[in-house]
């Protein structure tokens, strides 16, 4: 099951990054545009995932506690990624409201926090 969670991240997070590149993307290829999807991904998409499995990992769960806690985990990690990308990134232009931006880190963070817990815990 863990080997499978490394899978099921990697596969996660070739489409979250094409999802998050394309949602935007300019008509041509910008290395400016990329460089901020690439923040994104890191920010939103690997750091959740990340720290989420460091945390599990050390901690003496059980398996349904470790699950609940990973995507629990998971959630706050996501939503603070995006919270950060709004303060570094869009905040300065204006734009949408931070807690606008910061919700779009629930469904992803918590799907990463499941993915990170049994990656963790088996």
């Amino acid at each position: 099951m863990g080997r499978f969670a490394w899978i099921a991240f990697f596969i996660f997070l070739v489409f979250y990054a094409w999802w998050k590149y394309q949602a935007a993307a300019p008509a041509e290829f910008s290395v400016g545009y990329a460089r901020s999807v690439a923040i994104l991904v890191g920010l939103t998409g690997v750091a959740p995932f990340l720290l989420t499995f460091l945390v599990v990992k050390a901690a003496p769960l059980k398996r349904f506690a470790a699950s609940v806690s990973g995507v629990l985990l998971g959630i706050v990690c996501g939503v603070a990624g995006y919270a950060l990308f709004w303060k570094l990134y869009i905040s300065p232009y204006g734009g949408p409201e931070m807690m606008d931006v910061a919700l779009r880190g629930v469904g992803w963070g918590a799907l990463q926090g499941a993915m990170a817990a049994i990656a963790a815990n088996h």
